[in-house]
């Protein structure tokens, strides 16, 4: 299974890849793009930014979403396609927010201005200040920087 996994991050990597080197132009050097890779053994939502792969959240539990019926690789898919989608609709600040699950978990999100509707990112562990998750997710979606470790996702 470990193999099957490394196998789906690796030859999802090489894709994500080879559409950055082809769609690299000097406006999209600016802004970073997502992708799911692997890093550290894990899966990981990584930021592409000016020929740089540079982790910024490490899915680190492989039952984290069982209740949803998501794996880790799963989720990092999905949260790497939400990050790429709301990154055009304006200024970070106001799409990444803290907020509560229906049955009152803390969670991540990215909103949509469209609708109102918040999509899950991730829950905040237990114990943590949301807005401080919050912070951390944005300082590493709005300037990512290889000497910033990654938010882990246990």
């Amino acid at each position: 299974m470990k193999s099957r996994l490394l196998k789906s991050v690796f030859s999802a990597s090489i894709i994500a890849l080879a559409a950055q080197i082809s769609g690299n132009t000097p406006a999209s050097a600016q802004t970073a793009s997502f992708f799911c890779g692997a890093a550290s053994g894990h899966p990981a939502t990584i930021a592409v930014q000016q020929g740089k792969n540079i982790p910024v959240i490490l899915w680190v539990a492989d039952n984290y979403f069982n209740e949803s019926g998501e794996d880790a690789i799963t989720r990092c898919t999905r949260v790497s396609g939400i990050l790429n989608n709301s990154q055009a609709q304006g200024n970070w600040d106001n799409i990444v927010t803290a907020g509560a699950s229906g049955s009152g978990q803390l969670i991540i999100c990215a909103a949509n201005p469209q609708d109102g509707s918040c999509r899950l990112l991730y829950q905040i562990p237990r114990g943590q200040n949301p807005e401080q998750a919050r912070q951390e997710l944005l300082r590493r979606v709005k300037t990512p920087n290889v000497s910033v470790s990654p938010v882990k996702v246990n």
